[in-house]
């Protein structure tokens, strides 16, 4: 198996910083139990979404680019599962790659538990 050159995984790593340095101002991390008086969701009485307002936050895209991660895996889905951000206003895109560990299990069963609550999967 060929190696990767120093100069593609930096260029990765630049990318993967310049990623979370554009979601970290919209997102808060809670790493304890929930605050009390959370904001409500916005949606009318039958249960429709309200329309795009001020008061709702943007919704984010998150990219998880996992590989051979089936060691902090666990940990990290946990955080992602605690943050204080409506899960809606969440997009999630997964990509994985030829995995020799565990990793593709780990997300295939956290995607099928968690699909119904994020925006997009």
């Amino acid at each position: 198996m060929a190696a990767r050159s120093p100069r593609f995984s930096s260029t990765l790593r630049r990318r993967r910083q310049a990623l979370l340095l554009l979601l970290l101002p919209h997102l808060s991390f809670s790493f304890g139990a929930e605050e009390e008086g959370e904001p409500p969701v916005l949606a009318d009485p039958e249960g429709s979404p309200l329309p795009e307002s001020a008061l709702q936050k943007p919704t984010v895209f998150l990219a998880i680019l996992a590989r051979n991660a089936a060691g902090s895996l666990p940990h990290f889905l946990g955080c992602l599962e605690r943050l204080r951000y409506p899960k809606p206003r969440m997009a999630v895109w997964v990509a994985k790659e030829r995995n020799v560990d565990n990793t593709t299990n780990i997300l295939k069963e956290w995607l099928k538990n968690v699909q119904k609550l994020y925006h997009y999967l």
